[in-house]
């Protein structure tokens, strides 16, 4: 094994996430991944022309878990947003929002490293901004990410409706000198120009051999990082022919900005040249605001774009297929442990299966930004569940009641992530009489509290004979501990559903079962 090799793998022993630049060749980049509660961690090493999903691993390790990769290149790229409030908008609402949620649910997801706030420094609007480096742009077009904007939380929905404007806009990264270290820069200039792609190989060679050289003199001038636009903003891209460049030019606190040596390096007669071939140019100044931290959550959890939180357990042989179960109303995950044992250990026809059981949302009270429950929400929950435990397919969904209409409606929605479904005790479109039953048992809970609702639902889910059994006890319990807000939402998604006019495209097999 090479020492760098050898350098990496200790490296990533004592890191709580494999971030670490790479400088021996070929190898452009690696990639670590580990399991959510494992200690196995599988390095590979990449060159850019390597499909990283058909490698191999080139040596496995064993250390704490953190359920998190990265894919580690020499330059980031950025996605940039620009802010500008409104008259509407709460101020404290605002930074609450930005600060503990929206950066932060960026934060967690493994290809964007860090994100950072930042205010005008220069009387100019908009007012904020936020930059989050990305190793892979790719990721953004992915549903993991679009999620986050497709459902939004309620909290999001009411402060963004408030914004004068937000301009969103990613580039891609071209050219770095210097360095800021682990801490973000204090002051930032971004400069941005529009050139013709025919100007490009000259504008660039300008920046490299004259200007970057000139402004690592100014004082406090820490890093220079050049990009080039891969999405636009409220401007668009540029015209066909033309390129949009940015510039990001870092300072210490103290720093020599607009001093001689500034002044030097913005008049030469080589930058005069250029700048005749720059159509469109805006010059920005920020002071660093905040950096984000990535939001934090409980063990075998994961919150969802809009806070629900889905507590999983993940069980058996990581190479059996995934066999998934989806509880009914006012039930837990441990509903389904007798079954879920049964299928790692003896399995079926001497075939075992890893299982992955978690709680739908509403069992526990859900956050005050959580968007009303539906079952439209219900499944794709599922399918970021598995996004974020990286199972691209499972060989089964299994549901009964509100989680048998889950299932049901996984098939239609996410048709490409499961083999087959099998739905218990459901229907495929809410009824009048249960509608009424549902509102019976919502008044009941509020009344006459959780116990109630609990004696009378087990009571009616275990026939009599069973009513001293050890099992009637145990969902008995798992009822009376569930949120009676959260049981009023998923009562809600009950009485307010209809697919029966999306059956005929179910594509995966699916069994029903009643009684």
């Amino acid at each position: 094994m090479s020492n760098t090799l050898i350098g990496i793998c200790m490296k990533l022993l004592t890191a709580r996430y494999a971030v670490l630049p790479i400088s021996a060749r070929p190898f452009d980049s690696y990639y670590a991944t580990a399991e959510p509660n494992t200690t196995e961690l599988k390095v590979m090493l990449c060159t850019p022309s390597w499909d990283i999903g058909t490698l191999e691993p080139w040596i496995t390790l064993m250390f704490p878990a953190s359920g998190q990769h990265r894919r580690v290149s020499e330059r980031e790229n950025i996605h940039q947003v620009a802010i500008q409030p409104g008259p509407q908008t709460d101020d404290k609402a605002f930074h609450e929002w930005y600060n503990e949620e929206h950066g932060p649910l960026r934060l967690r997801l493994p290809y964007i490293t860090s994100g950072d706030r930042y205010t005008a420094a220069d009387g100019q609007k908009p007012e904020w901004s936020a930059v989050y480096d990305v190793t892979d742009l790719s990721e953004l077009n992915k549903r993991l990410y679009t999620r986050l904007r497709e459902e939004r939380s309620t909290r999001e929905k009411d402060v963004m409706s408030t914004f004068e404007s937000l301009d969103r806009k990613i580039y891609r990264t071209v050219a770095e000198k210097g360095s800021v270290g682990d801490a973000p820069a204090p002051v930032t200039i971004a400069v941005s120009m529009r050139v013709n792609e025919a100007d490009l190989p000259e504008f660039n060679k300008w920046y490299d051999e004259e200007h970057v050289p000139m402004l690592s003199k100014i004082p406090g001038w820490l890093r220079t990082r050049r990009f080039e636009m891969v999405v636009g903003g409220l401007k668009g891209m540029p015209p066909a022919g033309q390129v949009e460049c940015l510039a990001v030019h870092d300072y210490a606190e103290q720093n020599g900005i607009d001093g001689p040596e500034h002044k030097a390096a913005q008049d030469t007669p080589w930058r005069a040249k250029i700048m005749e071939k720059v159509s469109d140019k805006e010059r920005r100044q920020w002071k660093h605001y905040l950096r984000f931290d990535a939001l934090e959550e409980p063990p075998s959890t994961v919150v969802t774009t809009d806070g629900a939180e889905i507590r999983y357990q993940l069980e058996g042989n990581p190479s059996d297929p995934v066999i998934v179960f989806v509880n009914s109303i006012l039930t837990n995950l441990h509903i389904w442990g007798d079954v879920a044992r049964a299928l790692q250990t003896t399995g079926i026809n001497g075939k075992t299966y890893r299982t992955l059981r978690y709680n739908s949302r509403g069992y526990v009270q859900q956050a005050a930004r959580s968007n009303p429950t539906r079952f439209d929400l219900l499944a794709d929950d599922l399918e970021y569940l598995l996004q974020r435990l990286r199972i691209p397919k499972v060989h089964a969904v299994v549901g009964v009641s509100m989680g048998g209409v889950t299932s049901i409606n996984f098939a239609i929605r996410h048709a490409d992530m499961l083999e087959k479904f099998v739905a218990c005790d459901c229907n495929v479109a809410a009824s009048p009489a249960n509608n009424t039953a549902w509102g019976e048992r919502i008044d009941l809970a509020k009344s006459e509290g959780m116990g109630k609702l609990a004696e009378v639902t087990t009571k009616r889910w275990f026939t009599e004979p069973n009513h001293d059994k050890p099992n009637f006890s145990k969902v008995l319990a798992m009822v009376q501990q569930a949120s009676i807000a959260g049981f009023e939402q998923n009562a809600g998604a009950l009485c307010n559903y209809d697919l029966k006019s999306h059956l005929p495209n179910i594509r995966t097999p699916g069994l029903l079962v009643a009684g």
